[in-house]
């Protein structure tokens, strides 16, 4: 019974259980040829429709090239700012050729960042 406690506590420590939004299949500094696959991952919440009021559940906005977020209000559609509203988890992404900064951010039934905000890392990718 006090391993498990200890195990658990440990886990606990390492952030096993938090929760976590981030790429699957992309890194920072990868040089990719468009169009490309783009895997989201989701740790310790779920994936719901926009609109879905399910408890512990979001879905994820992609921002590309996008320096600065409001985290209060709706995550903007455009261009820079990709929905996937109906709980996709993956997305085939064709830029041009250059250097793109990707960040991935959860939103609630709304649209809107999840306190606080549940986001990836910003990275860098290079498109040939």
């Amino acid at each position: 019974m006090k391993l498990a406690i200890l195990t658990f506590f440990l886990l606990l420590s390492l952030n096993v259980f938090s929760e976590k939004v981030y790429f699957i299949n992309i890194k920072d500094g990868d040089v990719l040829k468009s169009p490309f696959l783009i895997q989201f991952g989701l740790r310790g919440k779920g994936v719901a429709p926009a609109g879905v009021d399910v408890t512990n559940t979001g879905h994820h906005h992609l921002l590309i090239n996008v320096d600065e977020v409001d985290y209060n209000l709706p995550i903007p559609s455009s261009d820079q700012h990709l929905h996937f509203g109906l709980g996709q988890t993956e997305t085939n992404l064709e830029l041009p050729s250059g250097k793109h900064s990707l960040q991935l951010v959860l939103g609630d039934k709304y649209h809107i960042p999840h306190k606080p905000p549940l986001m990836s890392e910003k990275i860098q990718i290079i498109v040939k």
